[in-house]
């Protein structure tokens, strides 16, 4: 009935490999992302490099088979004295209370602009939150960098994120 001719015998060997694939548990994390400025001016609009790494994260972690959110911008208006501002406790709240396993801030401080041209950050740090139980599980910083090209930037974006991901993990 299901020799070596049988139709029903070919798709089956056919399928049985994509079944065995599906059957296997996949490593897919929760992951929330909030994007802070610190030094632009309060009544501006996001800024265009902010956008830039917000997009890099979602992309990068959604492509990497991660459940990706993420929290609007905020601005500050200082540059936080701890590594985890108070201002974003309601947003990593919120996160964990949703379901989200990892919790990513990242942190661009601008440097004003002399030109009028649109500001870009000089220092970027990426810290990735583990939610339950709380803690730091990785920060990745860039310091003193200068204005690039909007292809560089996405590129620089787009690898240092993916140097992020070893550590979304259970």
């Amino acid at each position: 009935m299901f020799g070596k001719g049988s139709c029903f015998g070919k798709r089956f060997w056919l399928a049985f490999p994509l079944w065995v694939f599906l059957a296997l548990p996949l490593p897919a994390a929760t992951v929330s992302f909030l994007v802070i400025e610190t030094g632009l001016r309060e009544e501006g609009g996001n800024s265009g490099y902010s956008a830039l790494w917000e997009n890099s994260l979602l992309n990068v972690f959604f492509e990497a088979g991660h459940i990706v959110s993420n929290a609007p911008p905020m601005r500050l208006s200082r540059i936080p004295a701890e590594d985890f501002p108070q201002e974003a406790l309601a947003d990593f709240t919120e996160a964990a209370e949703g379901g989200a396993e990892f919790f990513i801030l990242a942190q661009l401080d601008y440097r004003p602009s002399q030109t009028g041209a649109e500001p870009a950050p000089r220092n970027i740090a990426l810290r990735v939150y583990r939610t339950r139980p709380y803690g730091l599980v990785h920060e990745e910083r860039l310091e003193d960098l200068g204005a690039a090209a909007a292809r560089d930037e996405s590129a620089r974006a787009n690898q240092t994120v993916r140097r992020l991901i070893p550590y979304i993990k259970d």
